[in-house]
């Protein structure tokens, strides 16, 4: 039976681990809208409020992805 510590850690390593998944899928979704070239979306935003979107979505899905390889360590190690 598994404690309440290695419950939480767990809990942890699964949930930075979804985090990461929709950062990652954001980043590629907003590259995804500024390639389409600009004729076929109007309403589109400006590249310069993108870019920098795309690369906060990043940084935070590998800041995620290195959290849960650090409590995945920790419930490896008790």
């Amino acid at each position: 039976m598994e404690t309440k510590k290695e419950k939480i850690l767990l809990g942890k390593q699964e949930d930075y681990n979804r985090f990461g998944y929709v950062l990652w899928s954001l980043a590629a979704f907003l590259y995804v809208g500024l390639v389409i070239p600009e004729d076929l979306a109007q309403t589109t935003r400006p590249p310069e409020l993108m870019i920098p979107a795309i690369c906060l979505s990043l940084v935070g899905a590998v800041i995620c992805n290195r959290l849960a390889v650090r409590a995945k360590k920790k419930l490896y190690d008790e």
